[in-house]
């Protein structure tokens, strides 16, 4: 008698849903700090949305990969794991992709005050500039008169 020991269906999506669900919740720093940054600048929502479509496929390759092996009888341990990390990771980065309009406000907001400074700064040197000038030639035309 020949005894087979069939793999469980489903371990293999099981395992993937865990690694790309552990992957996004861990490196969701990184984008977040990123995200952040180029929103300020004026960036659009790109990376973030990609983030949040990698965590939800992490989640959703995690709770297919539990279903079949629920359904053949194997272990589910990581399957549940990568479905924990997952809706963390996508928890998170639907946050951030909807704080991303917040912070391109913020950073208009800065970027007009900022510009009004410079420009306000540009003045005031050229001002104090022209009057040194003017001083300057002032002296000259007083000393040649003499």
């Amino acid at each position: 008698m020949e005894q087979t020991q069939q793999t469980p269906q489903g371990k293999g999506m099981g395992v993937a849903g865990f690694v790309i669900s552990l992957i996004a919740l861990v490196l969701y720093i990184v984008i977040a700090g990123i995200v952040t940054v180029q929103a300020a600048l004026g960036g659009g929502y790109g990376l973030g949305i990609f983030w949040l479509l990698l965590s939800i496929a992490g989640t959703g390759l995690s709770v297919m990969g539990m279903m079949k092996l629920g359904k053949t009888g194997g272990k589910k341990g990581l399957s549940i794991a990568g479905m924990i990390l997952g809706l963390l990771a996508t928890i998170f980065s639907l946050m951030l992709v909807m704080g991303i309009s917040k912070v391109q406000q913020a950073g208009d907001e800065f970027g007009d005050k900022f510009k009004d400074a410079m420009e306000q700064g540009l003045n005031n040197s050229l001002d104090s500039l022209n009057n040194e000038m003017n001083k300057s030639l002032d002296s000259l035309e007083g000393s040649t008169h003499e």
